[in-house]
């Protein structure tokens, strides 16, 4: 018998578009406990030919953040983890610990635990 997500949970549950002046993403928690980021700058990537070259590809990707994977959700320590099986960034695949704060129920702010910075996300109209 599976558990009902508690409310908590169910927030995060759907699309979110990031909030940036200078980069686009897109954020998804599905109620199985999966999710997906992808963030890229905003930003023409030139490139000479109709296949990039090897320093045109590495352009494209630098400021590029793109993993999937699972998630949970630790509401005494108001956190979310990451827990990423494929990435674009080279190294290990490890959990990203975040503090989440929700502004509204269109608004969610995220926060890396033990670092400074925000990223703030609005829920995608269904």
């Amino acid at each position: 018998m599976s558990q009902k997500p508690s409310s908590i949970a169910q927030r995060f549950h759907g699309a979110w578009r990031l909030v940036s002046p200078s980069s686009d993403g897109m954020l998804y928690y599905d109620p199985s406990g999966h999710m997906i980021v992808q963030s890229a700058p905003r930003r023409e990537t030139p490139r000479a030919g109709a296949k990039p070259t090897a320093q045109e590809a590495l352009a494209a990707l630098d400021g590029h953040v793109a993993y999937l994977g699972t998630y949970t959700i630790d509401e005494t320590a108001g956190t979310v983890t990451h827990h990423q099986v494929a990435t674009v960034q080279p190294g290990a695949k490890v959990g990203l610990v975040r503090a989440y704060e929700f502004q509204s129920d269109n608004r969610l702010i995220l926060r890396p635990v033990g670092g400074v910075g925000e990223i703030v996300w609005e829920r995608l109209s269904s």
